[in-house]
C-alpha cells in the first residue's frame, strides 16, 4: 500500500492539481564559459554561459556547496574557459538556474 504523500503526487501528477510543481532536472549542453568566479562568502560558483542551445533557459548558473564540490567545479570551468572548450552543465532544479551540481567539459 503506498503512504499519503505518494498518493498525492501521484494524483498531482495525473490530475495537474494547482499549485503543485514537481521540478525535475535538465542538462544544458554545448555552453561557453565567460565571466567565472566566487560569488559569496558561502562558497557559492557563478558562471556566464552563452552560444549553447538554451535546453534549460540559463543563461548563468550557481552552484552552492551544498549541492556540489565547489572548488572542482571551479576548477573544470577555469580549465574550460582557459582551453576554450564547451561544457555541459547539470542544473538540480530545471526551474531554477541557482541550482548547478555538476559540469563537464565536451
Amino acid at each position: 500500500m503506498l503512504n499519503k504523500e505518494v498518493r498525492f503526487i501521484m494524483l498531482a501528477l495525473l490530475f495537474g492539481i494547482p499549485g503543485v510543481a514537481i521540478a525535475g532536472t535538465c542538462a544544458q549542453s554545448n555552453n561557453k564559459v565567460g565571466f567565472v568566479g566566487l560569488d559569496s562568502a558561502g562558497g557559492a560558483i557563478y558562471v556566464d554561459v552563452s552560444e549553447h542551445s538554451n535546453q534549460c533557459g540559463c543563461n548563468y548558473v550557481r552552484f552552492y556547496p551544498e549541492n556540489s564540490d565547489t572548488d572542482k567545479v571551479l576548477s573544470i570551468l577555469l580549465a574550460a574557459r582557459l582551453t576554450e572548450k564547451r561544457v555541459r552543465i547539470d542544473i538540480n532544479d530545471s526551474n531554477s538556474c541557482n541550482s548547478g551540481y555538476r559540469v563537464y567539459i565536451q
